[in-house]
């Protein structure tokens, strides 16, 4: 996927954990979170920036633990307590963005090391401008519904 595809993803995703948030929207650390959520979700593809073998290790469950701990560490070091909301941020803002390549048509290893098994559902490619721009809408959409309704009515 591209960039607004992932970013779009994410939104929905973190649309739904803002609704569902069983505390205070307002709460720091669920803020905190959504940095490192959003801010990770485009990491896994830092390999084609390092001209590295797209969609392996920056695309597995290994790959998400090491992004979750440099999401930990960058928040924990302005503050420890800020180490576990960034450290779950940056792994699910990775797992979100492998959840986006696995609708695509490339397979590739997610579960690795669980599973060397290659996944993809083949729904699009990866790179139509239309699915990513639609997904990218879709998610500010969502994002901003939920803002508003737990700020407004809930």
């Amino acid at each position: 996927m591209r960039l607004e595809g992932h970013v779009g993803i994410g939104m929905i995703i973190a649309g739904v954990v803002f609704l569902f948030y069983p505390g205070n929207i307002y709460d720091k650390m669920l803020w905190i979170w959504f940095a490192a959520f959003i801010g990770m979700i485009s990491w896994p593809d830092l390999d084609l920036r390092f001209e590295l073998s797209h969609r392996g290790f920056t695309h597995t469950l290994a790959g998400a633990l090491v992004f979750g701990i440099v999401g930990g560490f960058l928040f924990g070091l302005s503050n420890n307590e800020y180490f576990l909301s960034g450290f779950i941020g940056g792994f699910s803002g990775t797992i979100a963005h492998m959840f986006g390549d696995i609708l695509t048509y490339q397979k590739f290893r997610p579960l690795w090391p669980l599973s060397n098994n290659n996944i993809a559902l083949g729904l699009f490619r990866s790179n139509d401008k239309s699915i990513n721009l639609l997904f990218g809408r879709i998610g500010i959409v969502v994002f901003i519904s939920v803002l508003v309704y737990r700020t407004l009515i809930r």
